[in-house]
This record gives structure tokens, C-alpha cells and sequence, in this order.
């Protein structure tokens, strides 16, 4: 038997490597060499896996306001794959923390087609499946114009200019000690 370990970056232990044969073997000095080149290279693969669950994690960056309240602001471009991840994450994170609402402000969208426009809207349908309100803030012209032309049902979905409108409507109020 042979095994090595398969360490992070970090020094951190992920676990071994193991060779085995039922019949006695002497294993070489390239037998080891071979060995310690495939779980270095598992530890990279392993690295790459986290930094991508790592990214993944940012490009849906929900913000807890309360135990019932979070904000989910979109940054950036938003294509099929994140528009997907979007939506993914949103509802299970909603259910798993029990959240009554919602913000999803846009105003750091850079750029979204009709159609993720579009799906990106219907996640407020989805999250009033499972008893959760959206409220979208941080429309500019630009996306309202996209949203429009998605052709996309708006009616039952709340806007607001900003996420200081958006918390004030849900009740949430700055209060200062003196």
C-alpha cells in the first residue's frame, strides 16, 4: 500500500491518496514521485473547486437586514448561468431562513437581456410560492425599458426607486439613540 496526502494551498489536509495491491509490491522512487504529482494535482483541483463555489457565493450576494428582511443586490452583467444561480439560490436561501421579503436592487446591473430581464422577473412569482414578497428597487431607464420589452407580467410586482423606499414600505425605520 501506498499514500499520500492531498494538502490545500494552505497547508490544510484534505485527505490521502491511497494505492493498493493485494499482492506485495516495493514501490519505487517514480512509484512515489507519480504519487505526490497526482494528489498535488488533486489539491489544485480541489483549490479551483472552492475558489468557483467561492465566486459562485459572490455573484448571488444575499445581505441579511434582519431575520425576516435580506437584500439582493445584482452587480454586474447577468447571463443565463447567473440568472439561473440567481434564482437557485434566492428561493433556497429564502425557505432555509424563513425570510417574509426580499429587495432586489438592480442598480449595479450593467447589462441583461430581454430574456434573463425576464426570468430575473419572474423569481418574484417563485418566491410568492413559498410565501415570500419581492421588492425590486434600483430600476434605471435603461432596464425598465428591457423589462417592458420582455414582455414580462408587472403587475403584481412591487417597485420601488431606491432601497430607502423599499424599507420604509416594508416598515423598517432608522431610529437613532440620543
Amino acid at each position: 500500500m501506498i499514500g499520500v496526502p492531498i494538502n490545500f494551498r494552505s497547508g490544510e489536509n484534505f485527505g490521502t491518496l491511497c494505492g493498493m495491491d493485494s499482492r506485495p509490491h516495493h514501490f519505487s522512487e517514480d512509484h512515489v514521485a507519480l504519487m505526490k504529482s497526482m494528489a498535488n494535482l488533486l489539491g489544485n483541483v480541489l483549490e479551483l473547486d472552492r475558489a468557483q463555489t467561492s465566486i459562485e457565493t459572490l455573484s448571488v450576494p444575499l445581505v441579511p437586514i434582519s431575520s425576516e428582511v435580506a437584500i439582493l443586490p445584482i452587480i454586474g452583467d447577468v447571463d443565463n448561468e447567473r440568472t439561473e444561480r440567481i434564482i437557485e439560490t434566492t428561493l433556497a436561501h429564502s425557505v432555509k431562513k424563513n425570510l417574509e421579503y426580499i429587495l432586489l436592487d438592480l442598480s449595479g446591473l450593467i447589462d441583461i437581456d430581454e430574456s434573463n430581464m425576464s426570468n430575473l422577473l419572474k423569481i418574484s412569482k417563485s418566491l410568492d410560492l413559498v410565501g415570500v414578497h419581492m421588492i425590486i428597487t434600483g430600476i434605471r431607464p435603461q432596464l425598465a425599458l428591457r423589462a417592458i420589452q420582455s414582455d414580462s407580467d408587472l403587475e403584481d410586482i412591487t417597485v420601488r426607486s431606491n432601497l430607502e423606499q423599499a424599507l420604509d414600505y416594508i416598515g423598517y425605520k432608522l431610529v437613532k439613540e440620543t
